[in-house]
């Protein structure tokens, strides 16, 4: 939604915005200085996701500019601690862990609203982040599970509230082709 919570718009045709246009979000600059929770990474998880994405260690050269190897890969391009959450095939069911920082107030509790991809059941584990003091980091899982079948990416989001602060990350899933990640 805009300043005006009215629906963003894109492209010269006025199409309503997707994940794709707007990735995480936009920065509100008067609340950049409190936004309660933070997703936490470092140069060498951004390494990591470059080479789960295939990058071999020349090519990987190339961006870092440094000596930089892929010894620690993820497993999935999914696995970067980032605030999107993007499952570009996902054939029945997939898991995606996260790790949020309390940058907020110190007893802090944050409750999962989730806005499922059409197609998609979306369930978080735990779907209650309880907070007792500043710097402290709570991991979660998002559990998406595939009941019906879509031709093309679908949207959705996850929001982390707790009555005065809102942290939300766009969940975008393209169901596999093959499967349809139905139950055979």
């Amino acid at each position: 939604m805009d300043k005006h919570h009215q629906p963003i718009r894109a492209d010269p045709d006025r199409r309503r915005a997707n994940a794709f246009d707007y990735g995480s979000g936009f920065v509100n600059p008067s609340r950049v200085l409190d936004p309660g929770l933070v997703y936490d990474s470092n140069p060498e998880d951004f390494v990591a996701f470059l080479c789960s994405l295939g990058y071999d260690e020349r090519s990987l050269h190339l961006v870092t500019k440094d000596n930089s190897t892929c010894d620690r890969a993820f497993k999935t391009p999914s696995d970067l601690n980032y605030p999107s959450i993007a499952v570009p095939n996902l054939e029945d069911n997939f898991s995606v862990t996260r790790v949020v920082t309390n940058v907020g107030k110190a007893r802090s509790i944050y409750k999962a609203v989730v806005v499922s991809p059409t197609g998609v059941n979306v369930t978080v584990v735990p779907n209650r982040l309880v907070f007792t003091r500043i710097g402290e980091k709570i991991k979660f899982t998002v559990n998406f599970k595939v009941v019906a079948p879509s031709k093309d990416y679908a949207f959705g989001f996850l929001s982390w509230k707790n009555g005065r602060t809102q942290v939300t990350s766009p969940l975008v899933i393209k169901v596999a082709p093959a499967s349809h990640g139905l139950v055979r």
